[in-house]
């Protein structure tokens, strides 16, 4: 296959890269290469997991890993501050002042890792920066520009923008050249925040449905009618409602199996609710699977059901990916009107919705779909022809990619003819 000719240089910037729970970026940088990005990924921490999904080892872009602490790499730290200095003394003080001041903490490992960051764009000769989440990669992508003028931008997921206080969500948009986030819920939410001056885009977060596609015969082999959900083990997941719901189910006689995928702090917790609540013949925690397992799973799944809620702190999912891959696969589901998620679950045209925190509700949601194979393959259909119609992930990134096209800031003057290595020589000399 003849590859599209690269069109831009940028620099994509996470918290940690790869991350088994994120295969949204995944995705999307996929799909941006494919349309003839040329990227470089930062990511500001190595991947703790030991499991990865297949397609990581198809990203063609570089990983570099940004030290995070003075001691990881003490003479780098202090060339990029010589260099940086030498080459816009006020930028240097000016940022400096600023992350002394920030309200937000992790001041000093931000500024380290900013440092970095800043002369190995510079070296590389990249022209953007793009930070995935608006708490500490964007905190980061804020102190390159203020050292070194780059131009940023931001996809804002979820937790990261609920739970991060509004006057600091402003102001990093503000200083950004755009901000992208995955449905219109949160860009009401963040355009209610930003200035003017910078454009707040939804963009959904894209799939490719030839990956995700059904086997229909799969389904057949089960023994009983498999009930899958994915997610992390956290409260806005709403796993309790979930076993809450089978319980009911159980006492119902209705006959089915459910598997819950995932990792994370609320794995003791519901280990412990499902022996409370007698499930451990029909309720199965798998832990943390890899990508080709999960599919594996949609395709012998009856039903995909996902109970979100708004936790007391404020967190919450936006569109879980995990919905948009499961309508893929010509799952029925099963969620909550919460967040985005109405923007992609249709009560009684592709899926089914009920209150959150309503394990009866979502009891009876189950129920009507085990009874009824024929309204489950319905929706089904239904989900994938939406899924294929606005989840696609060629189609998002085109869109992702004409707005990192259009919005370079123009170098700063004393950049204009090479790295900071040589703006420090001229100042020198």
């Amino acid at each position: 296959m003849i590859l599209p000719r690269p069109q831009a240089k940028i620099a994509y910037l996470m918290k940690s890269f790869p991350k088994i729970s994120e295969t949204f970026i995944l995705q999307e940088i996929l799909a941006l290469e494919k349309a003839g990005m040329d990227m470089h990924i930062f990511s500001l921490q190595r991947p703790q997991e030991k499991k990865s999904h297949v397609a990581a080892s198809q990203v063609r872009a570089n990983v570099q890993y940004v030290p995070s602490s003075f001691f990881d790499n003490p003479i780098g730290f202090l060339r990029a501050n010589f260099l940086l200095i030498l080459a816009n003394p006020l930028r240097y003080f000016r940022a400096l002042r600023f992350v002394v001041t920030r309200p937000e903490a992790g001041r000093r490992e931000d500024f380290v890792q900013a440092c970095h960051l800043a002369l190995t764009i510079r070296a590389l000769g990249l022209r953007h920066l793009h930070a995935h989440f608006i708490n500490k990669p964007t905190g980061v992508a804020e102190l390159v520009h203020l050292l070194i003028g780059l131009p940023y931008s931001i996809t804002a997921h979820a937790k990261d923008i609920y739970l991060s206080p509004p006057e600091e969500l402003a102001r990093k948009m503000k200083r950004a050249k755009f901000v992208v986030t995955c449905n219109d819920y949160n860009r009401e939410f963040l355009s209610s925040l930003s200035s003017d001056r910078t454009s707040t885009v939804r963009i959904y977060h894209g799939l490719n449905p030839e990956y995700f596609r059904p086997d229909p015969g799969s389904e057949a082999m089960e023994r009983l009618p498999l009930l899958l959900s994915v997610g992390r083990l956290r409260e806005k997941k709403g796993f309790p409602c979930l076993l809450n719901a089978c319980h009911y189910l159980k006492l119902g006689g209705y006959k089915f199996r459910c598997v819950i995928v995932g990792y994370g702090p609320l794995q003791l917790e519901i280990e412990k609710l499902v022996a409370a609540l007698e499930l451990g013949d029909v309720v199965s925690l798998t832990g943390m699977l890899a990508q080709d397992e999960v599919v594996d799973l949609y395709k012998r799944a009856a039903i995909f059901v996902l109970p979100c809620q708004i936790t007391d702190d404020g967190d919450r999912d936006g569109i879980p990916n995990v919905l948009v891959e499961a309508m893929a696969m010509e799952l029925p589901v099963v969620s909550t009107s919460v967040a985005g998620i109405p923007e992609l679950v249709e009560h009684g045209e592709n899926g089914l919705l009920v209150r959150p925190e309503d394990p009866a509700g979502l009891a009876a949601a189950m129920a009507r779909l085990l009874e009824q194979p024929q309204l489950r393959q319905q929706l089904g259909k239904a989900g994938r022809a939406k899924v294929c119609r606005q989840f696609s992930a060629d189609e998002n990134a085109a869109q992702l990619k004409a707005l990192f096209l259009g919005t370079h800031l123009p170098i700063p003057e004393e950049l204009e003819r090479g790295t900071i290595e040589k703006a420090a020589e001229d100042r020198v000399a």
